[in-house]
Formats: structure tokens, sequence, C-alpha cells
């Protein structure tokens, strides 16, 4: 076809665009109601529906179906492309005033007789611009036979009419650009057609009577949070700003309104509470007095919320006195160290078999990670570096490990008969098995805070049990007491503190309060209403309880010992394990309930 031929064509088109929609049908037209469909009988949806001789083309509905209108008598081939699929056609008979039925099935990996596919580059949604400002289009072009630079090109508005024609290069790119559009809401649209004479068209609204734009800067990270800045809006008209965060791919759905700032001359925000993604998009939207608007560039920011870990740790452990999480990655099999004030990995060590619950503490030897194995070791860490310091031979698989800090190394390991010192106890200096007690294989361990005794909870019985266990000097038990309750009330070993002060336990997703001594005795449970706990902190004197919630991103605060709630913290997501080092709360946190990604994040108390 020829260029002057082909932009009468294209001319038509957007003469159709702005036609009276009441205007009668030519007499010698009819319609085509398309049918698409794969595998025989699916229905195709986004489905690219043309004829050759090129007429009109849409693209298919969620049933597979779409009505092609106004088109002139004869015969015609009816192609349906789905992209990256497949392709098929069939053949149909217009006839005046009819309206025609025609199925075709997609074969997939068939791609014969396509027409030109149109992707738009620039501008991008939404393209909002005020009146002759510098308008930049970019587009690329492919076809199945024809080379790039034999594709004709034609774009044009529906309120100004043809705005030009060209090739694409050998790439099957094109840019153009354009400061003359007049005011208003233009449909562009640009319309390809090859050396078979398959045409096919792509639209983009660009508005041009948009305010004067804002430009957003470069987001900044510090301490946990994004800082945004931006250009003040430049007109005396102002009203309002609007700050919005999205997802990395910047998508509109999820877009969250952040704030509203009304005072012109304030151009920046903090966000106190980035996702904990690996990455997240910004934008500010400007208003005028009119309510008109104009949204600034969007830019995005990796892990705006610091380092992101690709595994749910099975453990945390927290430095006594150093700014220094250990997380257990039980599925990685190894031990991954983090400074929690600067967001970064220091280090990491391998261990030998499937970890249990660990400990962290100086035990005569300086500050030493402890980490029970079902390779029946407790291997032992320098905390400073990860470097193995020893291992303690056990001969049976430990799933819990606690130590005293006066040299002793207590284990809860699975004994055959499973009542066969169940809890054992061990000289850090030598490896030697000093003493053994209990009722129950596999309990989690945890020492009560000051003092040399230990509250455990089964994992292997039913109903679940506490026991007791106090410790002289030289490592020996010298007392053990099992719970009065024998299940009536909630325990899990999983979920379970002792408070700072030594006073109390609480456990499970209830927060069930019991006496941290020999008696064990049910204190009742922190009020809850329909949140589930995850995990516990407390103050130094055990009169706070900061509660993790599973399904809520927020932390809890709970008192002791009325066991009733009384604030909240909101987080960023939703906290696995939380940690109290002074004035701030370690969480490691998940973005979503049944996400398998974490963060850790500071919460300021």
């Amino acid at each position: 076809m020829k260029k002057g031929l082909f932009l009468l064509l294209f001319f038509a088109v957007l003469s159709v665009l702005g036609c009276d929609k009441d205007a009668e049908k030519n007499e010698l037209r009819g319609d085509i109601n398309v049918n698409v469909i794969m595998d025989g009988f699916s229905a195709v949806e986004n489905a690219s529906v043309y004829t050759n001789p090129p007429s009109a083309q849409g693209i298919t509905d969620e049933f597979g179906s779409v009505l092609l209108t106004d088109i002139e008598i004869g015969s015609y081939e009816v192609f349906a492309n789905l992209p990256n699929v497949g392709s098929g056609k069939s053949t149909v008979n217009v006839k005046a005033n009819d309206l025609v039925s025609v199925t075709v099935n997609i074969i997939p990996g068939t791609n014969v007789g396509l027409a030109p596919i149109i992707t738009i580059i620039l501008p991008t949604q939404p393209a909002e611009f005020s009146t002759g400002e510098e308008i930049m289009f970019s587009i690329n072009v492919e076809d199945d036979n024809t080379q790039s630079q034999d594709i004709q090109i034609a774009w044009g508005s529906n309120l100004d009419g043809i705005l030009g024609s060209s090739s694409p290069d050998a790439n099957g790119n094109l840019s153009f650009s354009t400061n003359s559009l007049s005011g208003g809401i233009h449909q562009i649209t640009i319309t390809a057609e090859d050396s078979d004479g398959y045409s096919t068209s792509a639209s983009i609204e660009v508005n041009t009577l948009a305010i004067n734009a804002v430009v957003l800067s470069e987001p900044t990270k510090n301490e946990g949070k994004v800082n945004l800045e931006w250009t003040e809006y430049s007109d005396n008209d102002f009203s309002k700003y609007e700050i919005y965060r999205a997802n990395g791919n910047c998508e509109e759905l999820g877009q969250e309104l952040l704030a509203t700032i009304t005072d012109q001359g304030t151009t920046n925000y903090t966000d106190e509470l980035p996702p904990l993604e690996f990455q997240a998009c910004y934008f500010v939207k400007v208003f005028n007095n009119e309510n008109n608007s104009r949204t600034s560039n969007q830019e995005t920011i990796d892990s705006p919320s610091g380092h992101i870990f690709n595994f749910e740790a099975y453990d945390m452990l927290k430095h006594p006195t150093q700014d220094f999480v250990y997380l257990i990655d039980r599925g990685g099999q190894r031990i991954v160290k983090f400074d929690y004030i600067n967001s970064v990995i220091v280090d990491e060590t391998e261990v030998s078999g499937e970890m249990g619950h660990c400990d962290i503490g100086d035990n005569g030897f300086g500050v030493e990670i402890y980490v029970p194995t079902d390779g029946n070791f407790i291997y032992v860490y320098d905390a400073d570096n990860l470097n193995q310091t020893t291992a303690i031979n056990v001969g049976l698989e430990i799933t819990s490990v606690v130590v005293n800090g006066l040299g002793h190394v207590i284990a809860a390991v699975l004994p055959s008969p499973w009542w066969e010192q169940p809890v054992r106890t061990y000289l850090r200096s030598s490896g030697i098995n000093i003493d053994g007690n209990g009722d129950f294989d596999g309990d989690r361990l945890r020492m009560i805070p000051g003092e040399n005794e230990i509250i455990s909870i089964s994992t292997g019985v039913s109903p679940t049990d506490m026991e007791y266990f106090e410790l002289g000097s030289n490592g020996n038990i010298t007392n053990h007491q099992d719970d009065q309750y024998h299940g009536d009330h909630p325990l899990d070993a999983k979920i379970f503190r002792i408070s700072d002060d030594g006073t109390y336990s609480i456990t499970s997703k209830h927060g069930a309060v019991y006496t941290a001594n020999s008696a064990m005795e049910y204190k009742g449970q922190l009020e809850s209403g329909a949140l589930d706990f995850s995990d516990f902190a407390f103050s130094d004197d055990g009169s706070i309880i900061y509660a993790a919630t599973s399904n809520r991103k927020s932390i809890q605060i709970g008192n002791y010992p009325s066991l009733m709630r009384s604030d909240e913290i909101l987080t960023r997501g939703f906290p696995v394990f939380i940690i109290r080092a002074g004035d701030k709360i370690i969480s490691l946190s998940k973005p979503t309930e049944d996400s398998i990604n974490t963060g850790i994040e500071i919460i300021q108390l």
C-alpha cells in the first residue's frame, strides 16, 4: 500500500473515533461475532483479532469473544493471536446488514500471518502533561515476516489529527516527540502496517491539561526509614501534596496513600514504616485549588526497610553486650550473624546436622553460641567470628540446649527408652556428662534469669507438660518437678519465654502465664481478643509484657500481674521473634502472614 493511501486509511481510523455513534451504518456493511478458543473448547481472553483484508479489529473478553462491526461485505480471513502462545484463523462471508459468527481455534506455537505487534514504551501511565510541554513517545514493533524498516507507522490524535509517519529502525524501535498537542485529553493512536497489508493499532491516553509537575529525588534510607524529597510546586494555585507508596513495579493495585501535606513549602517526608520487601516505589501527586492533579516521576528503592532474608529463621539469639543477632537458618544449616544497627550480614557459618533450639552466653570461655543437632553433637561457636571452639558428643539427638554461665551445658535429648534421663548436664570444659533427670524427651529448655534453675515444655507427649529443674553448683540436678495441670492450660514449646526478672513464664499463642518456680502455678492468660501471639519480651522488672502478634502487624503492650493490654506498637511486618535490647525491640518480621521472607526491624520504645 502506498504511503499516501496508508495515511488516508489511518486518518479514517482517527475519524471513526470522533464520529457520531448514532450515525446510520452503510447499508453495504455487516458485523462479525468472533469466538476464540484453544484446545477445542477453552475460551481465550485478551487475544488480538483482525481480518484480511484489513477491517475492524479488537481484543477478546473473558468469554473469548469480540464483536467486529461496520465491515464492508465480502469474504474475510479472521485471524486471532495470543501473544507468546500461538495463533489461528478462520474464514467468513460478511453480508449486508447481517451478523455472522465465526470460531477461531488458536494453535500453540503457530505464528503465521500475524499483524505487527506494537508495544508502547513511552509515555508511561498516567500520561499527564501541561499544554506546550515536550512529550516523548517511544514504541517497539515486531512482525513475523516484514523487516522493521519496511513497516509503515502512523500516529495521530483524535483531537489534532495526523501527527506524523515513519518506519522503525532495524531493531523495531521508533521514537518521536512533540510539544504541539492542543490542550485536552488526547487518544493517541499508533497504527503499523506490514508488507503483507496487515495492520494493527495501539492507543494511549495523553492529558495535556495537567498542572505543572514536581520532581521526586532518589529516596534515601536511614535506620530503617525512607526519606523523600521533591521540588516545590511552582504556581500560586497550590492545594496539597499526596505521597504514595507502591510495590517495586509501581503497579496501581496496592498503591497506598502515606500522607497529605497542605504546606506548599514542605517538600520532604519520611516513611517511618517502609515495607519488608525487596523493593518499593514512591511518587508524589500535587493538586491545585481546582482539584486538578499531576503525578511526579516514580522512584524505586531496594530493601526499603533494610536487609531482607529469603528464609524464616528457626530461632533468633541476641549478643548479650553487642549490636548483633544470630539467626538460626535450620533449612540452610547455618548461623547468620547480623548487625541490626547497620543492617548488614557480618558473618555466617555452616552447621552439620539439623539444629534444635540454641543458646548464647559466657560460660567461662567468652560469649559462645551453643547449637544442638540431630547428629548427637552440641557444637560450640565463638560469637565474635563464628569459629567452632569445641563440640560435646552427647551420643543422642539433641532438641534444645541452655547454659548457666557456671561452666555447665544442659541438654534435652531423645534417649531410648524416652524416660532415661531426657534432660542431661555436661561440663563445657571437657564435655563430660554430669547428671540426668526428667520425665519427657525432646523438651524445650529455658533458664530462669538470675537463677540456676530451668523451666521446660515438652514437645513429644500429649498432653503437653511443663517441668522444673534446679541445679547445684557442680551441675547436678538437685530438684525436679512436673507441673500439676498436665494439659489443663495452654503450653507451646515454640512460643515460650521467661520474664527478665525471673518471676513468670508465658507461652502459647494465647499468652498463658505461669510462675517461674517449682510450683509452676497457672496465673491466667494475657488478654488477647482475636489476636494470636508469636513471641514475648519484657521490661527489666517484668511489669510490662511486649507481645508480638502473628495475625496483626503489631506488638501489643500488656501488663503483669493484671494481664491486661493497654496499648500497641504498629510494625512493618508480622513479628516472628522479638528481643528487647535496652530502649529498643528487635523484631524478626514477615511481610505477610504466609511469607518465608523476613526482615529485621528496630522498634524504639
